[in-house]
């Protein structure tokens, strides 16, 4: 009882300009309800589950097209499941912090896409070079390259079948010759994916986790059924 009345009597000394802002602080914040932990806890297992399936995929379908120069994966663990588990939990981490702090949930669930779009071209210009024409001039062990690699997808590396990047890649050295190539295959065509990704994954999970509304069943009264077997 004591707390109360000393929590009272500090509320009426606030003034007008501070309950404002705690008003708008309350509004910046939005709290995660039980429904939106079940609907991100759905999204992000079958988003995870489509990108793991579709992974494979686009090995399955490079091996098929080209099994003669298709190149085995050296590491499991370095080169397929540890760049999964790094975009899992990127996309986990801005969906969850867009559903605290966006008023608007409608793009709630593209935080990781828009994420990802700036990173990527935070990535490509930093390293880009204009002595000698404009070109991407980075190394393997360049913390933004390695954070490219990680975000690929070996669906789109389907296209380096047709489309291969060429350039200088010896001694560590990271220095495509097409620099218009490049940015398609890096980084184009993974925002494109993790669109598409993302839109699937939403309808998907609605589909398989929503609850449907039941239908009602219409029970006839016993006078009206006598009447329509008379």
């Amino acid at each position: 009882m004591v707390k109360q009345l000393l929590i009272l009597h500090a509320t009426k000394n606030v003034s007008k300009s501070d309950r404002m802002n705690i008003e708008k602080l309350n509004t910046v914040t939005m709290k995660i309800t039980k429904p939106d932990i079940r609907y991100l806890g759905q999204l992000i297992l079958t988003w995870t589950f489509l990108n793991l399936s579709l992974n494979m995929i686009g090995l399955f379908i490079t091996k098929m097209l080209n099994e003669a120069e298709f190149s085995y994966i050296d590491s499991v663990k370095t080169e397929f499941v540890m760049p999964l588990v790094i975009q899992s939990l990127l996309f986990t981490f801005c969906i969850a912090a867009a559903y605290q702090f966006l008023k608007n949930r409608k793009y709630a669930d593209y935080v990781f896409v828009a994420f990802q779009f700036v990173m990527f071209h935070i990535i490509f210009f930093l390293n880009l070079k204009i002595h000698h024409g404009m070109h991407f001039e980075s190394t393997f062990s360049n913390i933004g390259v390695r954070y490219l690699s990680n975000g690929g997808q070996y669906l789109v590396d389907i296209l380096y079948l047709y489309f291969p990047i060429n350039g200088m890649f010896d001694n560590g050295l990271f220095k495509p010759d097409n620099l218009g190539t490049f940015y398609i295959h890096w980084i184009l065509l993974n925002i494109i994916y993790y669109i598409g990704l993302t839109w699937i994954s939403i309808r998907v999970a609605k589909f398989f986790f929503e609850d449907k509304p039941e239908v009602p069943v219409i029970q006839k009264d016993e006078e009206s059924i006598e009447t329509e077997t008379e």
